[in-house]
């Protein structure tokens, strides 16, 4: 953690909240002061998320500052950002028709503001990213889920109650297995984190052999997506299949999106494309080859250079834009 700074202004407490971590921030502007993560844990209920955010907050040296602004959160959804109140988030079990933006203003007595994580991604990077002034713009984050989020002629698309963005559920392979809320052929469902886990359980299943089980006492569920991807490096022929279909199922959600909305620019984010950002010359073929014509001679999709941060820097964003414009 930095040493405090009095000269410091216009800090922001910034909430990241996805299925996994949640992550606490105080920014100033764009700079991170202070991050923290820790579990999210939502089995344990929406409320003892809130009062764990809380308590993180309230024991950074930062909280004597008089010149925090507010709270931004960037949360895993669908939810509605007027409210916000979630409405059958997958990754967020239990929190269904739920709210922590009270419970904070409460504890923390500042206002909130809070968010879709994918938008509040491409909000951010059209105000501080590579794209900074961009009007047209799409961020998709492949992570344990998908998601996107849109802006459109320099504004937020949020769509009536704050589910628009689930670029997840578009079809990018009818004979693909389902997701977790059983769309078929989902980009979701096919491309993923749990995506990769799924089909290299089901192959080995099927009997098939690769260096990630190498015995049958060995438990195969612990696989991970981080390991399906290692052993496609490694050279392990059933890993790579797995991971060429992933590819291909990426480039044609990636390209379904262009071919949608004609964006200035589409960022692509998350776990998994960091895992496979070596093989990013390959779907960017793949996305040329399978999108409309006028993208033949290349298309304006690139990976964020935000990384892990984009979700308490779009939280942030999403503060200083109601407060300041």
């Amino acid at each position: 953690m930095q040493k405090f700074d009095n000269n410091l202004k216009n800090i922001v407490i910034a909430f990241d909240i996805g299925g996994t971590n949640m992550r606490v921030g105080f920014v100033e502007s764009s700079t991170i002061i202070s991050r923290t993560t820790i579990s999210t844990l939502p089995e344990n209920g929406i409320e003892n998320a809130a009062e764990r955010l809380s308590e993180v907050a309230l024991k950074n040296p930062l909280m004597s500052s008089s010149n925090i602004v507010g709270i931004g959160v960037s949360t895993a959804g669908p939810i509605n950002p007027k409210t916000g109140v979630y409405n059958h988030p997958p990754n967020l079990h239990g929190w269904h028709n739920k709210t922590m933006k009270p419970l904070l203003k409460k504890n923390l007595d500042l206002p909130v503001w809070i968010g879709h994580d994918a938008t509040l991604a491409a909000l951010a990077e059209t105000r501080i990213g590579r794209h900074k002034g961009t009007k047209n713009l799409i961020y998709v984050t492949i992570s344990t889920g998908v998601g996107g989020g849109i802006i459109a002629d320099g504004e937020m698309v949020t769509g009536a109650t704050g589910g628009a963005g689930e670029v997840g559920h578009i079809l990018v392979r009818s004979d693909g297995i389902n997701c977790n809320v059983d769309c078929t052929g989902c980009f979701e469902g096919n491309a993923s984190g749990p995506a990769i886990k799924k089909l290299a359980l089901s192959k080995i299943k099927e009997g098939r052999k690769t260096i990630l089980h190498k015995n049958k006492s060995e438990e195969i569920e612990s696989i991970t997506p981080e390991a399906v991807i290692l052993a496609s490096i490694k050279g392990d022929k059933f890993s790579e299949e797995i991971i060429m279909t992933v590819i291909e199922n990426i480039a044609q959600g990636l390209s379904s999106l262009l071919n949608i909305f004609e964006p200035e620019a589409l960022i692509v984010g998350g776990g998994v494309m960091k895992g496979l950002k070596h093989r990013w010359g390959e779907i960017v073929k793949l996305v040329i080859s399978t999108a409309l014509p006028r993208y033949r001679t290349g298309a304006p999709i690139y990976i964020t250079e935000m990384g892990d941060d984009i979700g308490i820097l779009g939280a942030t964003q999403l503060v200083y834009k109601n407060l300041y414009g």
